[in-house]
């Protein structure tokens, strides 16, 4: 990507919409010179269920992003999320003849795995691992000699209607999508930086509405898991638990919350804006220890469903004792040595990568996903000037391009 670019990103989540617009400082580099975020009204984990709620929420995040900068966006890159978008590892195969294996033999694999169905749409196709005639185990094949090129490829798919339906709604505010992002996959590209990509990780993206898995073998996308729970549910429990609205619900588990009830908390006191009778909201003083109590067993069932899932993947128990935790529920206190214990593995709790310069503008680890969306902008703009010479498929055939075909066509 060229210096100067500018690239903005869109994050739709359960809980929030977020816009980013970054500048390109260079090859690895980028500033975020723009931030606009704001409630999420209209998706629940991950799906859109009012699409006028959600309409004004991206409209809403984008504006206040566009007022930092004085730039008005057109173009986006989108994340999409929820548990109907799956993974999974297919195997395609080509006939090289014995000659020297090209870009386009690459591109040609890639091209036979990205069918889609009637229902389903894919979201990336990324090559894991090539086999050249009996060699195994080889990341780039471009120059070797072979007969038969076979790769693994991560294929990422999501329900064709709620691609449409994401896609309608940056139409109707005026923007256009110019690449679709897997939150998880983001997420992995925010928080595994150079130094981590020499070995296997999993990645777990604590979400509002969900909470998403990702297996990063070597530094590649290889693999991902859902569950529809997320940060959201344990501020519904402080919120039922302690009779209080969800939005102070929210900030006493952000001041005072903890993933666990510690032994400090019986001493400790808060005050919480109790509703009582008529509607009066008065202030009552209570232990910590009230609150953790409501916390500690909704953190500790999502890690147990975290933990099956990992456990029944395509991928052992050994493929990675590292894991890093990001996403909003990651900034509850205690939260690395309770998934420790449970999880049974090494946890970080790690923020911004290393190539995103951020003055004057706040960023955490709720921003993980659209941090890591203008990671892969970079990725997809070097890779596309690499492999100038798309298949005709490609560039007629596009995904987007199919998708907004059907809307204008049939809506």
């Amino acid at each position: 990507m060229k210096v100067g670019s500018i690239v903005t990103v869109l994050d739709i989540g359960s809980t929030k919409v977020c816009c980013c617009i970054a500048n390109c400082l260079d090859d690895k580099r980028f500033e975020i010179v723009g931030v606009g975020y704001c409630a999420c009204n209209g998706v629940k984990s991950g799906i859109i269920v009012d699409m006028r709620a959600v309409e004004r929420s991206i409209s809403k995040a984008v504006e206040h992003a566009e007022k930092m900068v004085n730039f008005r966006v057109k173009s986006v890159y989108v994340s999409i999320s929820g548990k109907n978008v799956e993974s999974k590892i297919v195997k395609m195969s080509i006939n090289i003849g014995g000659r020297i294996i090209t870009n386009d033999d690459l591109l040609n694999l890639l091209d036979n795995s990205n069918q889609e169905d009637d229902e389903r749409a894919v979201i990336h196709s990324i090559p894991i691992l090539y086999e050249v005639d009996s060699l195994c185990g080889i990341r780039n094949p471009l120059g070797m000699v072979g007969d038969t090129l076979n790769v693994s490829v991560n294929l990422v798919t999501a329900p064709k209607a709620q691609l449409n339906n994401l896609l309608m709604c940056l139409m109707r505010c005026h923007l256009d999508a110019i690449g679709i992002v897997s939150s998880i996959y983001a997420s992995g590209l925010c928080v595994i930086d150079e130094d981590d990509a020499s070995s296997n990780k999993i990645v777990i993206d604590f979400g509002g509405g969900t909470t998403s898995i990702g297996f990063f073998y070597h530094g590649i996308f290889s693999g991902m898991q859902v569950i529809p729970a997320g940060s959201k549910n344990i501020t519904d429990d402080v919120a039922y638990g302690l009779n209080i609205s969800p939005a102070n619900a929210e900030r006493l588990k952000t001041l005072h919350g903890a993933a666990f009830v510690s032994i400090r908390d019986e001493s400790d006191t808060i005050f919480v804006p109790v509703i009582e009778d008529d509607d009066v909201i008065n202030l009552q003083r209570i232990p910590k220890s009230s609150l953790n109590q409501i916390i500690q067993p909704r953190v500790e069932e999502i890690l147990l469903m975290i933990k099956e899932k990992i456990v029944r993947s395509n991928f052992t128990d050994s493929f990675s004792r590292n894991v890093v935790i990001t996403g909003g529920g990651s900034l509850l206190t205690g939260m690395r040595d309770f998934s420790g214990g449970i999880l049974n593995k090494k946890i970080k709790i790690k923020k911004m990568g290393n190539f995103i310069d951020v003055q004057d503008i706040e960023i955490s680890n709720n921003f993980s996903v659209a941090v890591g969306m203008i990671k892969f902008a970079q990725i997809s703009e070097d890779y596309l000037m690499r492999n100038k010479k798309l298949s005709k498929k490609n560039k007629k055939d596009g995904l987007i391009k199919k998708t907004l075909a059907w809307i204008e066509n049939n809506l």
